[in-house]
């Protein structure tokens, strides 16, 4: 299983927030880019960077993201306000290893679908956020009111291989990644599934294994040093 480190930034610092609460926010000290070449340094299969305010609607940090994918020597996927199809081309010709669409997936499958056709579905991650079991977009705050398996189930029909699914009432806190989801998305589908939200240790990492992840984006426990990267390789395959 690859473990991914997450960079989300918001006024450009890297920040973890609580549930997808823009007001319940850590900050931390180390620069955004300092904070990537530690994870690469520590043997980050990738780095997982998110815009917060462009998913938010309150601004942009793509310099700074622009600037980690030119300076990263391992993958780096971005999301966060990618709306359209030549945001994600933008992206992906900047040098990203691939975009992570959430809302526009959604909103606009046709665009969504138009992306894969241009550049592959290696080059296309969707993002299945849920909260209570249904889909959330637009920065988790609209519900799609369609459960997270057969949103999942949709998508894969509509030719996207890739699926990064967070759940938003983990994330942030520490309570342990929702396996059952995971392993049951597993089971329903032969997407590629990478799991976010909730993630406290190498135990966690372990579950997320069995139940069928294919890549795991670890935040608060990387910065919190629950998790170290070079000691969760050693375990996890």
């Amino acid at each position: 299983m690859e473990l991914w480190a997450a960079i989300d930034l918001m006024e450009g610092s890297a920040v973890t927030l609580v549930q997808g609460r823009a007001k319940e926010r850590t900050v931390w000290d180390e620069s955004p880019l300092r904070l990537a070449e530690r994870w690469q340094d520590e043997g980050a299969h990738g780095l997982h960077v998110v815009d917060l305010d462009a998913a938010f609607g309150t601004g942009s940090n793509a310099e700074v993201a622009r600037r980690i994918i030119k300076e990263s020597r391992v993958p780096v996927q971005v999301g966060g306000g990618i709306r359209s199809a030549e945001a994600a081309d933008g992206w992906l010709g900047d040098g990203a290893s691939r975009v992570v669409l959430g809302t526009l997936a959604f909103s606009d499958p046709a665009a969504a679908q138009s992306i894969v056709g241009a550049h592959g579905p290696e080059k296309v991650i969707v993002a299945a956020d849920y909260k209570d079991g249904m889909i959330v977009t637009r920065g988790w705050k609209e519900s799609q009111g369609i459960p997270i398996v057969a949103a999942a189930k949709g998508l894969e029909a509509q030719g996207f291989r890739n699926l990064l699914t967070t759940a938003v009432g983990r994330d942030g806190m520490k309570t342990g990644p929702d396996v059952a989801t995971v392993r049951e998305l597993a089971f329903a589908t032969r997407m590629k599934i990478t799991a976010s939200g909730g993630i406290r240790d190498v135990s966690d990492l372990l579950d997320l294994e069995r139940a069928g992840a294919a890549a795991a984006i670890i935040g608060r426990a990387l910065y919190e040093e629950t998790v170290k990267l070079g000691d969760a390789k050693g375990r996890v395959a």
